[in-house]
């Protein structure tokens, strides 16, 4: 018979929203199910800022050996193990990961429920055992889900979002980023740093949000390290051409030898890049 559960809140998605909320009302005695479809910590711990910041730590050593020379210290070349740097991404991952686990909410009080949950009313939430949650209030807090740019030929080609770029073994030749924004730029610069030829694509203007000042401090810094920020141009279309096969799980070890051209336009003219491996 499937259970009944009746607490005085329900919190669906235990990212860092979903695990603030439970873990406060737990601290006041209130009954609290958390209800989780995925991996604990949602997003920030997983697909965003433990693995953005740790690829950002160790793109900072790079760099900083790469500069040694102006203060007298010089190294011939600065070699970069990506397979190493995914290691050191997921092992601070695994580190911070028992703060947000299952076991530390239950810790606290908390019913962690792994499943997928929907509503069956607006007081009633069904999970897939046919578990029903009937609380007093319910927090939403699910997230998101990367979004793929409706640009022809994209979904066939090997493509990075946020949910697979920290799993990525080998380094990329040639890595394009669609979208000047902050987290656009700050993995542009972090691959840059680790040795790869980075060529950003901004529809509209790069940091359109931020002040234009500091902005275009920014950029100045971007462009004296190497990375080509490319304002006012769309992609109008992505080919695949080499080893067949190679799906959206990236370049990895499958995709060696393989090639994307992306073809952007600016105004009336065209243009195509081509990225390898």
């Amino acid at each position: 018979m499937a259970e009944r559960l009746k607490p005085d809140i329900c919190v669906i998605g235990a990212g860092s929203g979903g695990l603030s909320v439970a873990a406060a009302a737990a601290a006041f005695g209130v009954s609290v199910v958390l209800v989780e479809k995925g991996r604990m910590g949602g997003d920030c711990l997983n697909t965003g800022c433990v693995p953005s910041k740790s690829l950002i730590a160790a793109s900072k050593h790079a760099r900083a050996i790469a500069r040694g020379g102006a203060f007298g210290v010089s190294a011939s070349t600065v070699d970069v193990d990506f397979g190493k740097v995914k290691e050191h991404v997921h092992g601070v991952i695994a580190a911070i990961a028992p703060n947000d686990s299952k076991e530390r909410f239950a810790g606290l009080g908390v019913r962690v429920i792994e499943a997928t949950a929907r509503f069956k009313n607006k007081r009633t939430v069904v999970l897939g055992d046919g578990t029903e949650i009937r609380a007093r209030r319910f927090v939403i807090a699910t997230g998101s889900s990367p979004a793929l740019p409706e640009i022809p030929g994209l979904a066939a080609t090997p493509y990075f979002t946020n949910e697979t770029v920290f799993d990525l073994t080998i380094r990329p030749e040639h890595l394009i980023v669609i979208g000047a924004g902050p987290i656009g730029l700050e993995l542009a610069q972090a691959f840059r740093r680790l040795g790869a030829a980075v060529t950003v694509l901004e529809e509209a203007r790069a940091l359109a949000r931020e002040d234009p000042e500091c902005a275009d401090v920014v950029l100045d810094a971007l462009l004296r390290e190497g990375v080509d920020v490319r304002e006012s141009v769309a992609v109008s279309r992505v080919e695949r051409f080499g080893p067949e096969g190679l799906g959206s799980e990236g370049f990895g070890s499958k995709g060696l030898g393989s090639k994307v051209k992306v073809t952007i336009r600016n105004g009336g003219a065209e243009q195509t890049l081509d990225v390898c491996k």
